[in-house]
């Protein structure tokens, strides 16, 4: 069928077969896009009845709108072929990654949460997917995972018992079963209805085989198979399959549904809780709680003085903090800190007599909020996180996504926002923490969806003039407002789009990517938005469109300028499918008149072959004369403008991707000789245009 045309699609060339039929690459020729093309085999659809059960069931699944669920555009008919219209994904399938000898452990469980959250999408719709398996989940090159088919399992009787199984055709005729024997539920084999339990179930052996390489019950014919579903326990998975991730396995493969998991978010969540672990395991007897604080010595440390103005650099492999004076011309370089641990927050609090780094890591153990009182020397040590869920919330701790100092006359008030979507405080300067449960209560909160980077509160801004008002951005729930410190909360998304919604501007639900306030006029906020650029200046009432003049509105990075209020930057990239600078060129678009109008600053940014992109919270101004404005990229290169982004330069790179930027300027450090410059034998000193190192005080040799 290759070159051939169904409606208006293109058929250009073949991806794979199954059991309901061959799978193409198509073009849409209406809308110029490449989507993937499944003609369905006669014999799985023999009737009139049965192809409009088929009609019924892909429209439902069509309905779900969800980042791990391939998206089911159309299904259709031509000249006496049906066809299923789906999103084109461009990955391997989860059992070509598997292998014979299986994933690692982080893998499994990044994987296994991002299949139980499509699961928990479908069957809070009432669609269940019943052929769930390793060879219909892709996986893309960015590591998202992509579940196929949902709900057409039952329609598509010449996909019954695939392989081995032909052998039951007695199965099918009880039951009107169909799917895929391994992966089926003892209910199923026995001839009883299935349910969303049984998709538990399937997702059960998808775990175990990612873990092992393996299915936990196999057999030479379907009989052998089948009988060892009903009656045989599955083989253990020995280390390095953590006793946590082989227990969730157990308990999703229970043979019967009311022994199991019941509802496939208690499997995210259990795997949530091994994935950031939240679990901490009982005291032996001892002291085992660990020192306090860490000094790390590998490192190059920094002597910080007064006037000194840093840079504080989170990376995907660990935070590094530049120093120089107020000319910002020459830059010193300490760390990696946390070398290996990606750092998504930073933050400097200067209030009081303080002098303190927040940083938040993340690594395969978990994620934990560390703090240095001398510029990187040492920091905190805890033994356990301290921003941890209730336990009767369900959810454990993905990730930090934002640290915010409260404000001056409150010195030991911070918050943090979070991944899973949450709003945590502290009142006792970081030493506890707790959850801001007027948000996370929120009747809207069930039906947040989660972005291509998870369901993140990712932007908090502090109202300066209005101690009670409090904005936070959510990915993917919109902008929500308090006026009471946090009891309770109202949506302020009216006039923001959601272009992937049916619903283009709902109440709540749009993919905020950034907001931004100037102190000197709080009702005005600025705002980009997955697809749209936004002003407010009713205290995000309302939102008016100011995309005017710039190249794309899909961006990420949004900043104020730190004494003018008509003054914004934004960072544009081409397009939700490809996130990287427009035609490879960077450029930050600055507006003088509140996004009137825009203008490109490019002036010593790369402008060819320049596929960059610029992160959320990867771009920071100054408050010097005159101001300096500071971004990273994914690439790891770092540029400063010291004349508000007229002219650039690079900084460093050779950097991990950036994923945060923040300032600091030191009014009144205090030194102290544990914060002079330090540096092992492992560390490398390289000199860069613009980088000054500082010979190492150590012994002649």
């Amino acid at each position: 069928m290759i070159d051939q045309r169904l409606g208006h699609y293109r058929i250009l060339d073949e991806i794979g077969q199954g059991g309901m039929g061959i799978v193409y690459r198509a073009h849409d020729e209406v809308l110029h896009r490449d989507v993937a093309l499944k003609v369905v085999k006669k014999t799985s659809v023999p009737d009139q009845p049965a192809s409009h059960s088929l009609l019924r069931e892909a429209r439902a699944s069509s309905a779900l709108n969800h980042p791990n669920i391939c998206t089911i555009h159309e299904v259709a008919e031509s000249d006496g072929e049906l066809y299923i219209v789906m999103e084109f994904v461009e990955g391997k399938s989860l059992r070509a990654l598997s292998g014979d000898t299986g994933l690692g452990p982080e893998s499994v469980l990044r994987y296994g949460v991002q299949i139980a959250s499509a699961l928990t999408r479908a069957h809070d719709r009432g669609i269940v997917h019943r052929d769930l398996k390793s060879t219909n989940i892709l996986v893309t090159s960015d590591g998202l995972i992509k579940v196929l088919d949902f709900g057409l399992a039952r329609q598509m009787a010449g996909s019954t018992l695939e392989g081995p199984t032909k052998s039951f055709p007695t199965v099918q005729e009880r039951s009107g079963v169909s799917g895929t024997l391994p992966y089926m539920a003892p209910e199923i084999l026995r001839g009883d209805p299935a349910d969303h339990r049984s998709d538990l179930w399937a997702l059960g052996v998808v775990l175990y085989e990612m873990a092992s390489g393996r299915l936990p019950f196999e057999g030479r014919t379907g009989f052998e198979i089948s009988t060892a579903i009903m009656r045989e326990l599955p083989n253990p998975l020995p280390p390095p399959v953590p006793p946590g991730l082989w227990s969730v396995i157990q308990h999703c493969l229970a043979k019967e549904p009311t022994q199991r998991y019941q509802r496939a978010s208690e499997i995210q969540a259990a795997l949530e809780v091994l994935q950031s672990a939240a679990i901490v395991s009982t005291d032996l007897g001892g002291d085992r709680s660990g020192p306090r604080t860490t000094v790390l010595h590998s490192v190059r440390h920094l002597r910080v003085r007064k006037r000194d103005f840093l840079l504080l650099v989170g990376t995907t492999k660990g935070a590094f903090i530049l120093r120089s004076n107020l000319e910002r011309r020459r830059w010193e370089v300490g760390g990696p800190f946390f070398h290996g641990q990606a750092v998504y927050a930073l933050a400097y609090d200067g209030r009081g007599s303080r002098r303190r780094i927040w940083v938040s890591t993340q690594s395969y153990w978990g994620t934990l909020l560390r703090s240095s009182d001398d510029f990187g020397k040492s920091w905190t040590n805890p033994q356990q996180a301290t921003i941890r869920f209730p336990a009767d919330t369900g959810v454990s701790l993905k990730n930090v996504w934002q640290i915010t100092p409260g404000p001056p006359e409150e010195p030991d008030l911070l918050y943090c926002g979070v991944e899973p979507a949450a709003l945590f405080e502290s009142r006792d300067g970081g030493e506890t923490w707790s959850l801001v449960r007027g948000l996370f209560d929120h009747p809207h909160r069930p039906r947040w969806m989660p972005g291509n980077g998870g369901l993140a509160l990712h932007t908090i801004v502090l109202d300066p003039t209005d101690r009670g008002r409090i904005y936070v951005a959510i990915s993917a729930g919109g902008v929500y407002r308090t006026s009471d410190g946090g009891r309770t909360w109202t949506a302020q998304n009216h006039g923001i789009r959601a272009m992937f919604m049916p619903n283009k501007y709902p109440e709540f639900g749009q993919c905020v990517h950034k907001i931004a306030m100037h102190p000197n006029r709080p009702s005005r906020l600025f705002l980009q938005n997955h697809w749209g650029l936004y002003r407010s200046e009713d205290c995000a009432e309302t939102w008016t469109d100011i995309a005017n003049g710039v190249p794309s509105d899909f961006g990420f990075a949004l900043i104020v300028h730190p004494r003018n209020p008509d003054w914004v930057y934004i960072v544009p990239v081409e397009s939700d499918e490809f996130r990287c600078a427009c035609d490879g060129r960077l450029r930050v678009y600055r507006s003088r008149n509140g996004g009137a109008s825009w203008e490109p600053l490019m002036r010593g940014l790369p402008q060819k072959a320049a596929y960059e992109t610029v992160l959320r919270d990867a771009m920071t101004a100054d408050s010097l004369d005159p101001v300096g404005v500071y971004l990273g990229t994914r690439s790891g290169q770092l540029f400063g403008s010291r004349d508000e982004g007229k002219t650039w330069q690079k900084i460093l790179d050779g950097l991990p991707s950036i994923v945060c930027v923040r300032h600091a300027m030191i009014d009144d450090a205090r030194e102290s000789p544990a914060s002079r410059p330090q540096r092992s034998r492992s560390t490398s000193s390289v000199t860069r245009p613009g980088i000054k190192r500082k010979p190492h005080r150590g012994r002649k040799r």
